[in-house]
């Protein structure tokens, strides 16, 4: 019978390869699948002949999956950056995109405040003029408003994705915590565990694309993982979880906190991903923009106001102030005073002669006067506002080449990964070809070694 046990090892063994073989096919276009390959080992006890060991066949020592951690890790590390470097390059472009939008630009909300200024000086007495500045000054403080308004919408939708963002990152946090058990579990059993490797592989990626992780990987396949500065993200199967930390009062705050089993800390390392991006744009672009619109628009009115009040109004009294704001958001804030009307622009340096606009030629001379506050300090307001528009710019075509070359090194990534592990169907149907012939041939084996023991029996 050692014939037919050596054919029917080489059946069992080549169907097991069939299998394997029928699997990668069917998984050809599956994304982040690793072909898997079957290996033989030759049985070499168990069938003497004459004292002779002839061996007994062929067994399957085990179903390997073709993958390569350093291409893993190259993979992911390439996901994290290139989501980090186009979600920053979206928020700029945005930004860019709305400082400069047709009607919001605050250039030609100037332009058209001191063309009416230079128009007033003409006839300072006219009331027609002076309607004109005003309803002018009230187009430029809307403009201011809108500005920022638009910003604090761009911002909180931001802020909503981000803890959207956070709400999968805690997500995929439990289900690697799962996997690792399972994983576990599996590999006790000598189960095949190929699929949840993959599987793992899979959430890891998805993981990278919303946070910079540090990944160990445990001999049963299981992972351990960690924020960049190594606070614990997931242990065998326990999880952590992120949330936001709003105790500054600032609804849209990046901050972090961590809770680990029961543990709670700050995050406090440069996450990278959808999250670092979001967080470097808030702290290095929301921020200043809104900081540079409050200041221009305080230096601005600031000065407007502080001309005015040197002049008297037609009715000879002290000029009052134009512009009203609350401090601390001078942008979001500021308008006309409701109260003043066209007869109360104080254009006169002289109260007994209402008409000489001495106060207008000051007043025209701001659109090129340095201002003195805050992050505007030393420009004009046409300089602050052109310089914030060109760097903005600047910044954002940085961003565009950082993105570029981020996904360039992807697209390299996935294809070294893709070169090593993925499934090849011209390589697939050789196999198939050789494992289909080798079952084939080990079936005539067993045939063969019937008909020598009908042979056997006919002889008595």
């Amino acid at each position: 019978m050692g014939l037919v046990n050596i054919g029917l090892s080489g059946v069992l063994a080549n169907r097991v390869a069939l299998n394997t073989t029928a699997q990668n096919t069917a998984n050809v276009n599956t994304p982040g699948y690793s072909r898997q390959i079957v290996n033989f080992d030759a049985t070499s006890s168990g069938n003497f002949v004459n004292g002779m060991n002839l061996g007994a066949g062929v067994e399957v020592n085990g179903i390997l999956r073709i993958a390569e951690q350093s291409t893993t890790n190259r993979l992911r590390e390439a996901t994290e950056s290139s989501q980090y470097t186009q979600t920053y390059y979206s928020g700029l472009s945005s930004l860019e995109n709305l400082l400069g939008a047709d009607g919001l630009s605050l250039t030609q909300g100037l332009n058209q405040f001191f063309a009416a200024i230079d128009e007033a000086s003409v006839a300072p007495e006219s009331l027609a003029f002076r309607q004109q500045v005003l309803t002018n000054a009230d187009a430029l403080t809307q403009q201011f408003n809108s500005i920022y308004s638009q910003l604090n919408q761009q911002e909180a939708a931001q802020s909503e994705r981000y803890s959207a963002v956070i709400m999968d990152v805690n997500s995929q946090l439990e289900s690697i915590a799962k996997l690792n058990q399972k994983l576990q579990e599996d590999a006790l059993l000598g189960k095949n565990v190929a699929g949840l490797q993959d599987a793992m592989d899979k959430h890891l990626n998805e993981l990278a694309t919303s946070v910079d992780i540090q990944v160990i990987y445990m001999e049963s396949g299981g992972v351990e993982v960690s924020t960049p500065n190594g606070q614990p993200l997931v242990i065998g199967g326990f999880s952590g979880s992120l949330a936001r930390d709003l105790s500054n009062g600032d609804p849209y705050s990046t901050d972090l906190t961590l809770s680990f089993q029961s543990m709670t800390s700050s995050v406090d390392a440069s996450l990278g991903g959808e999250l670092g991006a979001m967080e470097r744009l808030k702290q290095l672009q929301f921020e200043p923009i809104k900081a540079t619109l409050n200041d221009l628009a305080l230096g601005f009115a600031g000065g407007v106001n502080s001309v005015l009040n040197a002049g008297f109004d037609l009715n000879g009294s002290v000029g009052r102030d134009l512009f009203t704001y609350t401090g601390g958001s001078e942008a979001a804030s500021l308008a006309i005073d409701s109260t003043l009307s066209a007869q109360h622009l104080a254009f006169s340096s002289d109260p007994s002669v209402a008409g000489n606009g001495d106060t207008l030629k000051s007043l025209s001379q701001l659109s090129q006067t340095t201002l003195s506050n805050g992050s505007v300090v030393g420009q004009t307001p046409y300089s602050a506002y052109s310089g914030l528009l060109g760097q903005i710019g600047i910044f954002t075509r940085q961003a565009e080449s950082e993105a570029s070359a981020a996904q360039i090194s992807l697209e390299d990534a996935q294809v070294v990964r893709d070169s090593l592990s993925a499934v090849n169907s011209d390589e697939e149907a050789a196999n198939m070809m050789l494992y289909l012939n080798a079952y084939e041939a080990n079936m005539k084996v067993i045939s063969t070694a019937n008909q020598m023991f009908q042979t056997l029996l006919q002889a008595f």
